[in-house]
C-alpha cells in the first residue's frame, strides 16, 4: 500500500521545473503532504529505515536549527545538481551537497557565483591554502552579491552513524568569513572516497540557523 501511495504521488512530478517558477505547482505541496500523513502520521513520528526503505526513490533527511528531521524527495538531478523537496515545500538545490539555492524558507538563496572555477566532484583534492569567494544573493530581505571568503580544511577519516547504516567518511570544513557583518561560520561535510557527501551541517545565510542533512537513500547516478 505504501508503494501505491508513493508511485501515484510520483506521477505529478515528471517535467516539473518547481524551483524555477514564481511559486509552487497547485496541488503540489498538498499531495505531498497527504502522502507524508498516509505513511508515518501528522506528528511526533519517527523517520525509519524501513519507511526509507518503502519509498523507491531517492531520498534524505532535513533539519533546520533545533527542529525535528523531515524526509526530503529528489526532484531532479542534473549532473551534479539535485533538487530535493520536502512535504511542507521547502525546496533545496544542491551542487555536490552545497546548498546554492532554496525556496520556501524565510531567507532564501537566489543566487550564488564563485570566483574559482574549482570543481567540488572532488572535494578530497581542494587546495587548503586558497581564499575562495563566495557571492551569496537572497530575496527576502534583498540582498546581492553579499562577498564571503572561503577556506577549506580536510580533517580526516571517521565511522559515521547515519539513519540505516555505518560509514567511514572523510570530514572536510568550510570556513565562510564576512568581517563586515561579522558572519564567521564553519560548514562541515562528510565525504566518500568518491566525493559523494553523505551528511552534512551547512549555513547559508546570516539570518538562519544550520541547516543539517543526510542522505538516506543515495541518487542512481
Amino acid at each position: 500500500m505504501k508503494k501505491i501511495y508513493i508511485s501515484f504521488f510520483f506521477l505529478f512530478l515528471n517535467g516539473c521545473s518547481i524551483l524555477e517558477s514564481n511559486k509552487i505547482a497547485p496541488g503540489y505541496t498538498q499531495a505531498f503532504s497527504a502522502i507524508k500523513n498516509a505513511l508515518i502520521g501528522y506528528e511526533n513520528t519517527t523517520i525509519t529505515p524501513n519507511l526509507v526503505e518503502a519509498i523507491p526513490y531517492a531520498s534524505s533527511l532535513i533539519r533546520i536549527g533545533k527542529g525535528p528531521y523531515g524526509l526530503m524527495i529528489l526532484e531532479t538531478q542534473d549532473k551534479n545538481k539535485t533538487t530535493w523537496v520536502t512535504a511542507d515545500g521547502v525546496y533545496l538545490v544542491m551542487e555536490k551537497g552545497k546548498i546554492i539555492k532554496t525556496k520556501g524558507l524565510s531567507n532564501n538563496i537566489s543566487n550564488m557565483l564563485m570566483s574559482h572555477s574549482f570543481s567540488r566532484s572532488d572535494l578530497l583534492s581542494l587546495n587548503q591554502d586558497i581564499v575562495y569567494k563566495y557571492y551569496y544573493s537572497y530575496d527576502f530581505p534583498k540582498l546581492s552579491d553579499l562577498e564571503v571568503s572561503v577556506t577549506f580544511k580536510i580533517r580526516g577519516k571517521s565511522k559515521i552513524e547515519l539513519l540505516n547504516q555505518q560509514k567511514e567518511l572523510t570530514l572536510i570544513e568550510e570556513e565562510l568569513r564576512n568581517d563586515f557583518i561579522g558572519w564567521n561560520v564553519i560548514n562541515s561535510y562528510w565525504v566518500d572516497e568518491d566525493s559523494f557527501v553523505w551528511k552534512s551541517e551547512q549555513y547559508i545565510s546570516p539570518r538562519l540557523p544550520k541547516i543539517t542533512y543526510e542522505v538516506t537513500k543515495k541518487p542512481s547516478r
